[in-house]
Protein backbone atom coordinates (compact mmCIF):
# COMPACT_ATOMS: atom_id res chain seq x y z
CA UNK A 1 0.00 0.00 0.00
CA UNK A 2 1.30 3.45 -0.94
CA UNK A 3 2.37 5.69 1.92
CA UNK A 4 -0.05 8.51 1.03
CA UNK A 5 -2.98 6.10 0.83
CA UNK A 6 -2.10 4.64 4.23
CA UNK A 7 -1.82 8.12 5.72
CA UNK A 8 -5.15 9.13 4.16
CA UNK A 9 -6.91 6.08 5.61
CA UNK A 10 -5.36 6.65 9.02
CA UNK A 11 -6.33 10.33 9.08
CA UNK A 12 -9.86 9.52 7.87
CA UNK A 13 -10.38 7.01 10.68
CA UNK A 14 -8.96 9.45 13.21
CA UNK A 15 -11.21 12.24 11.93
CA UNK A 16 -14.27 9.97 12.07
CA UNK A 17 -13.53 9.07 15.69
CA UNK A 18 -13.15 12.75 16.58
CA UNK A 19 -16.50 13.44 14.86
CA UNK A 20 -18.19 10.70 16.87
CA UNK A 21 -16.78 11.99 20.17
CA UNK A 22 -17.78 15.60 19.45
CA UNK A 23 -21.15 15.15 17.75
CA UNK A 24 -22.41 11.95 19.38
CA UNK A 25 -24.24 13.73 22.24
CA UNK A 26 -26.04 16.04 19.79
CA UNK A 27 -29.82 15.44 19.58
CA UNK A 28 -29.43 15.01 15.82
CA UNK A 29 -27.20 11.97 16.25
CA UNK A 30 -27.77 10.59 19.75
CA UNK A 31 -30.56 8.20 18.71
CA UNK A 32 -28.79 6.90 15.58
CA UNK A 33 -25.65 4.89 14.82
CA UNK A 34 -23.39 7.87 15.64
CA UNK A 35 -24.94 8.08 19.10
CA UNK A 36 -24.54 4.35 19.68
CA UNK A 37 -20.89 4.49 18.64
CA UNK A 38 -20.39 7.48 20.95
CA UNK A 39 -21.84 5.54 23.89
CA UNK A 40 -19.57 2.63 23.03
CA UNK A 41 -16.42 4.80 22.91
CA UNK A 42 -17.23 6.85 26.02
CA UNK A 43 -19.13 4.38 28.25
CA UNK A 44 -19.13 0.74 27.14
CA UNK A 45 -15.45 0.61 26.20
CA UNK A 46 -14.37 2.02 29.57
CA UNK A 47 -16.69 -0.41 31.36
CA UNK A 48 -15.03 -3.31 29.52
CA UNK A 49 -11.57 -1.98 30.35
CA UNK A 50 -12.54 -1.59 34.02
CA UNK A 51 -13.96 -5.10 34.13
CA UNK A 52 -10.78 -6.51 32.57
CA UNK A 53 -8.58 -4.61 35.03
CA UNK A 54 -10.55 -5.93 38.00
CA UNK A 55 -10.27 -9.49 36.74
CA UNK A 56 -6.57 -9.32 35.89
CA UNK A 57 -5.08 -6.99 38.51
CA UNK A 58 -7.57 -7.13 41.37
CA UNK A 59 -9.62 -4.50 43.15
CA UNK A 60 -6.71 -2.40 44.44
CA UNK A 61 -5.40 -1.58 40.97
CA UNK A 62 -8.92 -1.08 39.61
CA UNK A 63 -9.76 1.39 42.39
CA UNK A 64 -6.62 3.35 41.56
CA UNK A 65 -7.64 3.40 37.90
CA UNK A 66 -11.14 4.56 38.87
CA UNK A 67 -9.68 7.44 40.85
CA UNK A 68 -7.48 8.34 37.88
CA UNK A 69 -10.49 8.26 35.56
CA UNK A 70 -12.46 10.54 37.88
CA UNK A 71 -9.52 12.95 38.07
CA UNK A 72 -9.18 13.08 34.29
CA UNK A 73 -12.89 13.44 33.48
CA UNK A 74 -14.59 15.10 36.47
CA UNK A 75 -11.95 17.49 37.86
CA UNK A 76 -9.89 20.32 36.46
CA UNK A 77 -6.45 19.06 35.50
CA UNK A 78 -3.57 20.24 33.30
CA UNK A 79 -3.24 16.99 31.32
CA UNK A 80 -4.45 18.34 27.97
CA UNK A 81 -2.57 21.58 28.57
CA UNK A 82 0.60 19.50 28.89
CA UNK A 83 -0.36 17.57 25.76
CA UNK A 84 -0.91 20.81 23.82
CA UNK A 85 2.39 22.30 24.94
CA UNK A 86 4.19 19.03 24.20
CA UNK A 87 2.75 18.85 20.67
CA UNK A 88 3.45 22.51 20.01
CA UNK A 89 6.97 22.51 21.43
CA UNK A 90 7.81 19.15 19.85
CA UNK A 91 6.60 20.36 16.45
CA UNK A 92 8.60 23.58 16.74
CA UNK A 93 11.73 21.64 17.70
CA UNK A 94 11.22 19.20 14.82
CA UNK A 95 10.80 22.12 12.44
CA UNK A 96 13.98 23.68 13.76
CA UNK A 97 16.17 20.59 13.23
CA UNK A 98 14.69 19.62 9.84
CA UNK A 99 13.61 22.84 8.12
CA UNK A 100 15.34 25.85 9.67
CA UNK A 101 18.58 25.37 7.73
CA UNK A 102 16.56 25.50 4.48
CA UNK A 103 15.51 29.11 5.21
CA UNK A 104 16.12 31.10 3.09
CA UNK A 105 15.72 28.84 0.07
CA UNK A 106 14.56 28.82 -3.56
CA UNK A 107 10.94 29.39 -2.58
CA UNK A 108 11.36 30.77 0.96
CA UNK A 109 12.55 34.35 1.40
CA UNK A 110 14.73 35.62 4.24
CA UNK A 111 11.87 37.54 5.85
CA UNK A 112 10.52 34.28 7.28
CA UNK A 113 13.55 34.18 9.58
CA UNK A 114 11.92 37.07 11.45
CA UNK A 115 8.27 36.05 11.00
CA UNK A 116 8.65 32.53 12.44
CA UNK A 117 9.70 33.67 15.97
CA UNK A 118 6.85 36.23 16.05
CA UNK A 119 4.29 33.57 15.16
CA UNK A 120 5.68 31.20 17.81
CA UNK A 121 5.64 33.87 20.56
CA UNK A 122 2.11 34.93 19.57
CA UNK A 123 0.85 31.33 19.85
CA UNK A 124 2.34 30.77 23.29
CA UNK A 125 1.05 34.15 24.49
CA UNK A 126 -2.56 33.50 23.43
CA UNK A 127 -2.45 30.09 25.10
CA UNK A 128 -1.27 31.58 28.40
CA UNK A 129 -3.84 34.41 28.27
CA UNK A 130 -6.74 32.05 27.48
CA UNK A 131 -5.67 29.67 30.25
CA UNK A 132 -5.29 32.32 32.96
CA UNK A 133 -8.11 34.73 32.04
CA UNK A 134 -11.28 35.07 34.12
CA UNK A 135 -14.22 33.54 32.22
CA UNK A 136 -16.75 35.59 34.17
CA UNK A 137 -17.06 34.05 37.61
CA UNK A 138 -20.28 34.98 39.42
CA UNK A 139 -19.84 35.93 43.07
CA UNK A 140 -21.96 37.56 45.74
CA UNK A 141 -20.38 40.90 44.86
CA UNK A 142 -21.34 40.84 41.16
CA UNK A 143 -24.46 38.66 41.38
CA UNK A 144 -26.92 41.54 40.95
CA UNK A 145 -24.91 43.15 38.15
CA UNK A 146 -24.71 39.83 36.26
CA UNK A 147 -28.48 39.30 36.56
CA UNK A 148 -29.13 42.69 34.97
CA UNK A 149 -27.00 42.02 31.88
CA UNK A 150 -29.40 39.66 30.10
CA UNK A 151 -33.14 39.21 30.50
CA UNK A 152 -34.69 35.79 31.00
CA UNK A 153 -36.40 34.42 27.92
CA UNK A 154 -38.42 32.01 30.12
CA UNK A 155 -37.68 29.31 27.59
CA UNK A 156 -34.00 28.40 27.79
CA UNK A 157 -33.43 30.29 31.02
CA UNK A 158 -35.73 30.87 33.99
CA UNK A 159 -35.07 32.79 37.21
CA UNK A 160 -33.71 30.34 39.78
CA UNK A 161 -30.89 29.81 42.21
CA UNK A 162 -27.85 27.63 41.72
CA UNK A 163 -28.14 24.66 44.06
CA UNK A 164 -24.35 24.49 44.42
CA UNK A 165 -23.27 28.13 44.65
CA UNK A 166 -26.55 29.22 46.32
CA UNK A 167 -26.51 32.32 44.11
CA UNK A 168 -29.13 33.63 41.70
CA UNK A 169 -28.41 32.24 38.25
CA UNK A 170 -28.33 35.02 35.63
CA UNK A 171 -29.72 34.34 32.19
CA UNK A 172 -27.24 32.59 29.87
CA UNK A 173 -25.12 31.42 32.82
CA UNK A 174 -24.30 27.89 33.90
CA UNK A 175 -22.60 26.18 36.81
CA UNK A 176 -19.45 24.37 35.67
CA UNK A 177 -19.10 21.09 37.55
CA UNK A 178 -15.36 21.02 36.80
CA UNK A 179 -14.47 24.58 37.83
CA UNK A 180 -17.02 24.49 40.71
CA UNK A 181 -18.44 27.94 39.93
CA UNK A 182 -21.15 29.69 37.93
CA UNK A 183 -19.99 31.38 34.72
CA UNK A 184 -21.73 34.37 33.12
CA UNK A 185 -22.73 33.75 29.49
CA UNK A 186 -21.26 30.25 29.68
CA UNK A 187 -20.05 28.78 26.38
CA UNK A 188 -18.22 25.59 27.33
CA UNK A 189 -15.38 24.20 29.43
CA UNK A 190 -12.24 23.76 27.34
CA UNK A 191 -9.87 21.11 28.68
CA UNK A 192 -7.11 22.29 26.33
CA UNK A 193 -6.79 25.52 28.34
CA UNK A 194 -8.10 23.99 31.60
CA UNK A 195 -10.54 26.86 31.87
CA UNK A 196 -14.13 27.78 31.14
CA UNK A 197 -15.03 29.96 28.18
CA UNK A 198 -17.54 32.62 29.12
CA UNK A 199 -18.45 36.29 29.03
CA UNK A 200 -15.05 37.74 29.89
CA UNK A 201 -12.64 35.47 27.99
CA UNK A 202 -14.55 34.34 24.89
CA UNK A 203 -12.50 36.79 22.80
CA UNK A 204 -9.24 35.35 24.14
CA UNK A 205 -10.37 31.82 23.35
CA UNK A 206 -11.17 32.73 19.74
CA UNK A 207 -7.78 34.48 19.51
CA UNK A 208 -6.14 31.31 20.86
CA UNK A 209 -7.92 29.24 18.19
CA UNK A 210 -6.78 31.65 15.49
CA UNK A 211 -3.17 31.60 16.73
CA UNK A 212 -3.07 27.80 16.73
CA UNK A 213 -4.68 27.67 13.28
CA UNK A 214 -2.23 30.27 12.02
CA UNK A 215 0.91 28.46 13.17
CA UNK A 216 -0.37 25.18 11.68
CA UNK A 217 -1.18 26.69 8.28
CA UNK A 218 1.97 28.81 8.25
CA UNK A 219 4.12 25.79 9.18
CA UNK A 220 2.50 23.61 6.52
CA UNK A 221 3.03 26.34 3.92
CA UNK A 222 6.72 26.72 4.81
CA UNK A 223 7.26 22.95 4.67
CA UNK A 224 5.56 22.82 1.27
CA UNK A 225 7.84 25.57 -0.04
CA UNK A 226 10.91 23.90 1.47
CA UNK A 227 10.07 20.54 -0.13
CA UNK A 228 9.61 22.26 -3.48
CA UNK A 229 13.02 23.86 -2.97
CA UNK A 230 14.56 20.46 -2.24
CA UNK A 231 12.93 19.05 -5.36
CA UNK A 232 14.38 21.92 -7.41
CA UNK A 233 17.87 21.36 -6.02
CA UNK A 234 17.62 17.66 -6.88
CA UNK A 235 16.29 18.54 -10.39
CA UNK A 236 13.26 16.34 -9.84
CA UNK A 237 11.26 18.44 -12.30
CA UNK A 238 13.49 17.03 -15.07
CA UNK A 239 13.60 13.47 -13.69
CA UNK A 240 11.94 10.56 -15.46
CA UNK A 241 10.85 7.00 -14.74
CA UNK A 242 10.12 3.91 -16.80
CA UNK A 243 6.56 2.61 -16.85
CA UNK A 244 5.43 -1.03 -17.10
CA UNK A 245 5.95 -1.01 -20.87
CA UNK A 246 9.51 0.22 -20.47
CA UNK A 247 8.71 3.66 -21.82
CA UNK A 248 10.52 6.67 -20.42
CA UNK A 249 8.02 9.20 -18.96
CA UNK A 250 8.44 12.37 -16.83
CA UNK A 251 7.99 11.86 -13.11
CA UNK A 252 4.55 12.90 -11.86
CA UNK A 253 3.87 15.27 -8.97
CA UNK A 254 2.44 12.36 -7.00
CA UNK A 255 5.63 10.35 -7.44
CA UNK A 256 7.67 13.43 -6.58
CA UNK A 257 5.72 13.89 -3.35
CA UNK A 258 6.22 10.23 -2.41
CA UNK A 259 9.94 10.47 -3.09
CA UNK A 260 10.31 13.65 -1.02
CA UNK A 261 8.34 12.18 1.90
CA UNK A 262 10.59 9.11 1.86
CA UNK A 263 13.67 11.33 1.71
CA UNK A 264 12.48 13.82 4.35
CA UNK A 265 10.21 11.65 6.47
CA UNK A 266 10.13 13.79 9.60
CA UNK A 267 9.61 16.99 7.63
CA UNK A 268 6.90 15.42 5.50
CA UNK A 269 5.10 13.93 8.50
CA UNK A 270 5.28 17.31 10.27
CA UNK A 271 3.71 19.05 7.27
CA UNK A 272 0.86 16.52 7.07
CA UNK A 273 0.26 16.76 10.82
CA UNK A 274 0.19 20.58 10.71
CA UNK A 275 -2.23 20.55 7.80
CA UNK A 276 -4.62 18.10 9.46
CA UNK A 277 -4.62 19.90 12.82
CA UNK A 278 -5.07 23.23 11.06
CA UNK A 279 -8.12 21.87 9.21
CA UNK A 280 -9.73 20.58 12.42
CA UNK A 281 -9.12 23.87 14.24
CA UNK A 282 -10.46 25.84 11.28
CA UNK A 283 -13.75 23.93 11.39
CA UNK A 284 -14.13 24.51 15.13
CA UNK A 285 -13.13 28.17 14.82
CA UNK A 286 -15.71 28.76 12.09
CA UNK A 287 -18.32 27.08 14.28
CA UNK A 288 -17.43 29.40 17.14
CA UNK A 289 -17.63 32.45 14.86
CA UNK A 290 -21.01 31.28 13.58
CA UNK A 291 -22.30 31.08 17.15
CA UNK A 292 -20.96 34.57 17.87
CA UNK A 293 -22.61 36.03 14.77
CA UNK A 294 -25.97 34.44 15.59
CA UNK A 295 -25.87 35.57 19.23
CA UNK A 296 -25.66 32.05 20.63
CA UNK A 297 -23.26 30.17 22.87
CA UNK A 298 -22.27 26.52 22.57
CA UNK A 299 -24.29 25.79 25.72
CA UNK A 300 -27.35 27.47 24.23
CA UNK A 301 -26.93 25.71 20.89
CA UNK A 302 -27.39 22.35 22.62
CA UNK A 303 -30.50 23.71 24.33
CA UNK A 304 -31.88 24.84 20.98
CA UNK A 305 -31.16 21.41 19.51
CA UNK A 306 -33.04 19.77 22.39
CA UNK A 307 -35.96 22.12 21.76
CA UNK A 308 -35.85 21.37 18.04
CA UNK A 309 -36.09 17.67 18.85
CA UNK A 310 -39.23 18.32 20.93
CA UNK A 311 -40.74 20.41 18.12
CA UNK A 312 -40.04 17.73 15.51
CA UNK A 313 -41.83 15.24 17.76
CA UNK A 314 -44.89 17.53 17.76
CA UNK A 315 -44.77 18.03 21.50
CA UNK A 316 -44.24 21.78 21.81
CA UNK A 317 -46.98 24.39 22.00
CA UNK A 318 -47.25 28.14 22.35
CA UNK A 319 -50.05 29.99 24.12
CA UNK A 320 -50.77 33.57 23.14
CA UNK A 321 -52.85 35.95 25.20
CA UNK A 322 -54.23 39.26 23.98
CA UNK A 323 -53.64 42.09 26.39
CA UNK A 324 -56.52 43.75 28.23
CA UNK A 325 -55.72 47.12 26.63
CA UNK A 326 -55.90 45.69 23.12
CA UNK A 327 -59.17 43.94 23.89
CA UNK A 328 -60.67 47.15 25.32
CA UNK A 329 -59.64 49.18 22.27
CA UNK A 330 -61.17 46.54 20.03
CA UNK A 331 -64.48 46.73 21.92
CA UNK A 332 -64.46 50.52 21.81
CA UNK A 333 -63.90 50.44 18.08
CA UNK A 334 -66.85 48.08 17.64
CA UNK A 335 -68.99 50.48 19.70
CA UNK A 336 -68.21 53.31 17.26
CA UNK A 337 -65.93 55.38 19.48
CA UNK A 338 -63.05 57.34 17.94
CA UNK A 339 -60.04 55.33 19.04
CA UNK A 340 -56.74 55.50 17.16
CA UNK A 341 -55.65 52.28 15.52
CA UNK A 342 -52.92 50.52 17.46
CA UNK A 343 -49.65 49.64 15.74
CA UNK A 344 -49.78 46.01 16.80
CA UNK A 345 -51.21 43.47 19.21
CA UNK A 346 -49.53 42.95 22.56
CA UNK A 347 -49.07 39.28 23.31
CA UNK A 348 -47.88 37.28 26.27
CA UNK A 349 -46.18 34.03 25.27
CA UNK A 350 -46.27 30.94 27.47
CA UNK A 351 -44.08 28.03 26.43
CA UNK A 352 -45.28 24.84 28.08
CA UNK A 353 -44.37 21.18 28.00
CA UNK A 354 -46.74 18.44 26.77
CA UNK A 355 -47.53 17.26 30.29
CA UNK A 356 -49.32 20.57 30.92
CA UNK A 357 -51.14 20.59 27.62
CA UNK A 358 -53.94 18.16 28.44
CA UNK A 359 -54.89 19.90 31.67
CA UNK A 360 -54.85 23.33 29.98
CA UNK A 361 -57.05 22.08 27.11
CA UNK A 362 -59.50 20.50 29.58
CA UNK A 363 -59.79 23.83 31.38
CA UNK A 364 -60.52 25.58 28.09
CA UNK A 365 -63.21 22.99 27.22
CA UNK A 366 -64.85 23.49 30.61
CA UNK A 367 -64.83 27.27 30.15
CA UNK A 368 -66.36 26.86 26.71
CA UNK A 369 -69.18 24.64 28.04
CA UNK A 370 -69.87 27.08 30.87
CA UNK A 371 -70.13 29.94 28.38
CA UNK A 372 -72.58 27.93 26.26
CA UNK A 373 -74.73 27.22 29.30
CA UNK A 374 -74.75 30.89 30.20
CA UNK A 375 -75.79 31.79 26.66
CA UNK A 376 -78.75 29.39 26.81
CA UNK A 377 -79.83 30.84 30.16
CA UNK A 378 -79.59 34.36 28.79
CA UNK A 379 -81.82 33.42 25.85
CA UNK A 380 -84.59 32.30 28.23
CA UNK A 381 -84.71 35.55 30.17
CA UNK A 382 -87.51 38.09 29.78
CA UNK A 383 -87.31 40.97 27.29
CA UNK A 384 -86.83 43.60 29.98
CA UNK A 385 -83.60 41.87 31.10
CA UNK A 386 -82.12 41.54 27.62
CA UNK A 387 -80.23 44.79 27.93
CA UNK A 388 -78.41 43.61 31.04
CA UNK A 389 -77.89 40.22 29.45
CA UNK A 390 -76.35 41.82 26.36
CA UNK A 391 -73.95 43.77 28.56
CA UNK A 392 -72.94 40.57 30.31
CA UNK A 393 -72.38 38.82 26.97
CA UNK A 394 -70.06 41.64 25.93
CA UNK A 395 -68.14 41.16 29.17
CA UNK A 396 -67.89 37.40 28.55
CA UNK A 397 -66.68 38.07 25.02
CA UNK A 398 -64.00 40.40 26.34
CA UNK A 399 -62.87 37.74 28.81
CA UNK A 400 -62.78 35.13 26.07
CA UNK A 401 -60.43 37.37 24.10
CA UNK A 402 -58.05 37.35 27.05
CA UNK A 403 -58.12 33.59 27.30
CA UNK A 404 -55.15 31.69 26.00
CA UNK A 405 -55.34 30.13 22.54
CA UNK A 406 -52.90 27.30 22.02
CA UNK A 407 -51.19 26.37 18.77
CA UNK A 408 -48.53 23.82 17.99
CA UNK A 409 -45.04 25.04 17.11
CA UNK A 410 -43.96 23.25 13.94
CA UNK A 411 -40.61 24.88 13.19
CA UNK A 412 -37.80 26.19 15.34
CA UNK A 413 -37.77 29.37 13.24
CA UNK A 414 -41.10 30.34 14.83
CA UNK A 415 -39.26 31.01 18.09
CA UNK A 416 -37.29 34.24 18.38
CA UNK A 417 -33.88 34.22 20.00
CA UNK A 418 -33.97 37.39 22.10
CA UNK A 419 -30.19 37.22 22.59
CA UNK A 420 -29.49 37.68 18.87
CA UNK A 421 -29.04 41.46 18.61
CA UNK A 422 -27.64 41.59 15.11
CA UNK A 423 -24.20 41.03 13.62
CA UNK A 424 -22.33 44.08 14.93
CA UNK A 425 -23.87 44.11 18.39
CA UNK A 426 -23.15 40.39 18.78
CA UNK A 427 -19.53 40.91 17.78
CA UNK A 428 -19.21 43.88 20.10
CA UNK A 429 -20.62 41.85 22.97
CA UNK A 430 -17.81 39.30 22.53
CA UNK A 431 -14.95 41.63 21.67
CA UNK A 432 -15.88 44.29 24.28
CA UNK A 433 -17.81 42.40 26.96
CA UNK A 434 -19.47 44.30 29.80
CA UNK A 435 -17.73 44.41 33.16
CA UNK A 436 -18.86 42.13 35.96
CA UNK A 437 -16.90 43.88 38.70
CA UNK A 438 -16.46 47.56 39.31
Amino acid sequence: MDLLIAITIYLSILGFIVFIVLMGPSPRFRHGPIGRMHRFLTVTLFEWIGYTFRKVFGNRVSRACDRLYVYLTEETNPVLQIVYLSLLSGSIYSFYITAWHHIPGPYVSKIHVYIVPIVIIFTYSTFIIASLSDPGKITKENELRACRMFEYDLLLFQPKKCRTCLLQKPARSKHCSLCKMCIAKFDHHCAWINNCVGLRNHRYFILFLYATFQICVYGAYLIYCILNGIAKKMNLHTAFVYNARGLRIPISRYQTALFLIHQERLLGALGLFAGLVGLVILIFMLYQLYLVITGTTANESFKWEDLDEIIMAGEFWVYEKESDDSAKKSDDKEAGSSVEKTSGRTTAIYWIQPRDLKQRQNNEDNDKRNNEDNDRKEGDREDNDRKDGGRENNENERNSKSQQIGRQVKRLSEIKNIYDKGLWKNLREVLLPPLLNG
